[in-house]
């Protein structure tokens, strides 16, 4: 059924609401509303904006250039210079995502020119750090991710510091400081629980879990497990439910049980579904190793070159 003109407002203010909570249908009202080219300025610019984070959000990746597209298209008009730092940011999320690091990191660079909000400035900061993390560039990725916690710290903005102290441990886990790594997943931890942020929670006590086991810190392990795995049940996330297990098999066949044929092949298949690469390449080296389990190298996904679409050549120039 198609969205009255005097509804969109409405429907748009509903998706809106959704986009975190539930994407999907998030997507399902957008699709609802036709005869985009009738849409005010600030209805295109809103709708084609949700349009790309929700499928960012589901990782449709390639539903998203698009929307960039359309949104490029009304760059002269003031709805889009109001939302210049949320469409700037989701374009770099999916130049990331696509694996054009250098091009996303000019659309961070760019980004920050025109963010004046405090918390776009720490989002902004953080998603460069994670792509200069992509590029192995850590002494990089560290210094945002300072510059942003002093930023989040000034606000008190305890979800962003426990995010940064998340992601630097992911960092310190590359580098191979383990102790480092476990102080950094203590304070993300604590963050998350402070801010009910389920997400963040379960996957910062993962990795909590995985420094225990790697230092054999039984008695914390034993003490955190319970938490988490019930927390990690009750949340529709797969590639934290292969995460859990790979690091909980580890654990119980260090307590000195052969683990059967069955969990072995269940490792093998859940191994494809976990997270990242780098978690993959982790993985490999600390867990499987104990379990002798033998797996293939893992393929990190090669930077590519952005082709200069028109709208990436507006971002180079960055004046807005």
């Amino acid at each position: 059924m198609s969205v009255s003109s005097e509804d969109v407002d409405y429907e748009l203010t509903r998706a809106q609401y959704f986009v975190r909570s539930n994407p999907k249908q998030s997507q399902a009202i957008l699709n609802q509303i036709k005869n985009i080219n009738s849409l005010s300025d600030e209805q295109k610019v809103a709708f084609y904006t949700l349009k790309m984070r929700t499928s960012l959000i589901l990782n449709k990746l390639e539903a998203v250039e698009p929307h960039l597209d359309s949104l490029f298209a009304l760059d002269d008009k003031s709805a889009f210079a109001d939302k210049l730092v949320t469409i700037l940011s989701g374009s770099g999320i999916w130049l990331r995502k696509s694996n054009y690091f250098d091009a996303a990191q000019q659309v961070f660079s760019c980004a920050l020119k025109h963010t004046e909000k405090s918390g776009q400035r720490i989002s902004i900061l953080i998603s460069s750090a994670i792509v200069a993390r992509h590029q192995q560039n850590y002494a990089i990725a560290i210094s945002l991710y300072n510059q942003a916690a002093a930023i989040a710290k000034k606000l008190d903005n305890l979800r962003a510091i426990a995010t940064i102290e998340n992601n630097l441990g992911a960092i310190a886990m590359d580098q191979g400081d383990i102790k480092q790594a476990e102080l950094h997943f203590r304070q993300a931890l604590s963050g998350f629980q402070r801010t009910n942020n389920h997400s963040g929670h379960i996957n910062s006590g993962i990795n909590l879990l995985f420094t225990f086991i790697i230092q054999n810190q039984d008695i914390n392990y034993q003490r955190l497990y319970p938490h988490i795995s019930k927390l990690s049940d009750e949340y529709p996330d797969n590639s934290k439910k292969a995460y859990l297990f790979w690091v909980d098999s580890t654990y119980t066949h260090s307590q000195g049980y052969k683990l059967p044929t069955t969990v072995k092949d269940n490792l093998y298949s859940s191994f494809d579904k976990l997270a990242s690469p780098q978690l993959q390449a982790l993985i490999r080296t600390y867990l499987a190793t104990r379990l002798d389990i033998q797996l293939p190298p893992v393929t990190f996904a090669k930077a590519r070159l952005f082709e200069n679409k028109s709208w990436y050549t507006k971002v180079l120039n960055c004046n807005w």
